[in-house]
């Protein structure tokens, strides 16, 4: 059975993949492929004939052998590479949400200035 070796390992992203993909999410089961068994997120994947079934402990991605010629093979990449992107902008805004809760903690609740200084009643000596 061929397999992908990914850094697929975020389920949350692989779910917010498939909702602007506008496919249906995935469910973690059982898929038989060709003569194997495996286990993971399974993605119907469009233009691929079997699903692709995601592994986030190990990041292996298992697909069909009939899923190996080259158009279906580029759909499951491309499919990747929304993945990538997707986690990517994900974890941006996760940060960017992290900072500001940071800042609000230290200014006590309180909008920090644009300055960036960290106690609003003090004038900032940054220039």
């Amino acid at each position: 059975m061929p397999r992908i070796v990914s850094t697929v390992h975020d389920p949350v992203a692989l779910a917010a993949t498939c909702r602007r993909l506008a496919l249906p999410p995935p469910v973690e089961q059982d898929v038989q492929l060709d003569a194997e068994a495996v286990f993971g997120w399974v993605v119907p994947v469009p233009g691929v004939r079997h699903p692709v079934v995601c592994d986030t402990l190990s990041g292996l991605i298992a697909y069909h052998p009939g899923d190996n010629a080259h158009d279906r093979y580029a759909r499951i990449m491309r499919f990747l590479e929304r993945y990538y992107a997707i986690r990517a902008e994900l974890r941006r805004e996760d940060r960017s949400v992290t900072r500001r809760s940071r800042r609000l903690v230290r200014t006590g609740g309180q909008v920090a200035p644009a300055s960036g200084c960290s106690t609003p009643s003090l004038p900032c000596l940054r220039s």
